[in-house]
């Protein structure tokens, strides 16, 4: 079975985990011990230090390698930091970049329209994902308001929840589920039990993303989680890689 990690980084983490890839080329050893084909990545300079620097950083350092899908983080246009949005798309274009991340809490911003909505409409426009930590980022029952905020004002938003904890957050999630049909979560800490089985057998298999959440966690436990989950094989493969798939190949850069 193919496996395409959403959501791992390398580079140095302001907070050391016990185990990381400091670079792209341990990123792919790292993968390849755990059997994982491809991977959505980002640099730990893009969260930790600031996007201006940390965009460029991981850009270069996967450039050439075809195992690795590059994401850039995010900042309020106002600010004038980043490029402007016709910039911003070529560079995605040469650099077949297809997705975002968002870093509120660590970069200091809102994710509100006030605050976003020129990349909110582009974002929809061209059906690039954002990707959003509810655990690092936004934690806890704030994270999930925060998710709800971003959904009501752009509906049509492809948003990919990721690291959702691992107690059970499906009372937060479910009702965002089921009214947003554009929300997907990755499984990297959905480890309560039965959860990804009830989760497919009432929603279907299209909306869970495979992740990894390295290096804070082992890519081991969602390989494992998913491998062992009580589900057919077509949706084991659709959350596995399949679906993270079709999300970019929808994309129009």
């Amino acid at each position: 079975m193919k496996f395409f990690d959403c959501n791992a980084s390398f580079g140095t983490p302001m907070l050391r985990p016990v185990r990381f890839a400091e670079t792209a080329q341990e990123l792919l050893e790292e993968m390849d011990y755990h059997g994982i084909s491809e991977a959505l990545v980002y640099h730990a300079r893009q969260r930790d230090d600031s996007p201006v620097v940390g965009n460029k950083i991981l850009l270069n350092e996967i450039e050439g390698i075809e195992r690795l899908h590059g994401t850039l983080a995010i900042l309020p246009p106002q600010t004038d930091e980043l490029e402007k949005l016709d910039t911003l798309m070529e560079k995605m274009r040469t650099k077949d970049v297809r997705a975002f991340w968002a870093f509120p809490s660590e970069h200091k911003y809102l994710m509100t329209r006030t605050a976003l909505a020129p990349l909110y409409d582009l974002m929809v426009e061209t059906n690039i994902p954002l990707f959003i930590s509810v655990n690092q980022s936004c934690g806890g029952i704030s994270g999930w308001y925060l998710i709800e905020n971003i959904l009501s004002g752009t509906p049509d938003l492809t948003l990919v929840v990721t690291e959702h904890g691992s107690w059970g957050h499906d009372r937060f999630f479910r009702p965002l589920i089921e009214k947003y049909d554009n929300l997907y979560l990755d499984v990297s800490r959905y480890e309560l039990d039965g959860g990804i089985r009830d989760f497919c057998s009432r929603y279907g298999a299209k909306r869970l993303l495979f992740g990894t959440g390295f290096p804070a966690w082992n890519p081991g436990g969602p390989i494992l989680t998913l491998a062992q989950a009580d589900i057919t094989t077509k949706e084991c493969e659709m959350i596995a890689s399949c679906n993270l798939e079709q999300i970019l190949r929808k994309v129009k850069v």
